[in-house]
């Protein structure tokens, strides 16, 4: 049976310091633009999970969203700052 020798991938020790504070400034920015595109169709502003008022249905899909926007940008900008660095 032949055995797969898969090498561990090497990373720049330096990506580990860049690459979060990248994606911080990433994850804001697609979360305004997501705010902007979310009160430009609609018309009103985003749902706001911290308010009171808001129905939970609604809080949890646009939390779903969120989370799943900035998960993208935040593996982009990974996948991005260690091709860069290497």
């Amino acid at each position: 049976m032949a055995q797969n020798s898969i090498e561990p991938t090497r990373v720049n020790p330096m990506v580990h310091v860049v690459a979060p504070l990248v994606a911080i400034g990433a994850t804001m920015i697609v979360r305004k633009m997501l705010n902007q595109g979310y009160k430009r169709t609609t018309g009103h502003a985003a749902p706001d999970s911290r308010d009171p008022n808001t129905r939970l249905a609604s809080a949890l899909i646009w939390t779903a969203v969120t989370a799943a926007a900035a998960a993208v940008a935040e593996v982009a900008v990974y996948r991005a700052t260690a091709r860069w660095m290497d």
